[in-house]
């Protein structure tokens, strides 16, 4: 199964994506990722890109923030 990780800004923000993709029938799990400012959050989704991330545009969350 394919699939892509993205980072949140918050987990807030991780949590809220999850729980719109699992509306929608997508599977993903939030993760921590430690980074060099302590640590953040990612988003772990199992599916193709070109479908998740407009969905995701769709409610304010982008898959281009940098890692």
């Amino acid at each position: 199964m394919n699939f892509f990780v993205i980072n949140a800004k918050s987990m807030t923000q991780a949590e809220k994506a999850r729980l719109y993709l699992a509306r929608s029938g997508i599977k993903s799990v939030v993760m921590r990722t430690p980074g060099r400012s302590g640590c953040t959050f990612s988003l772990k989704i199992f599916g193709e890109k070109g479908t998740v991330c407009p969905l995701l545009s769709r409610v304010g969350i982008s898959c281009d923030i940098p890692r």
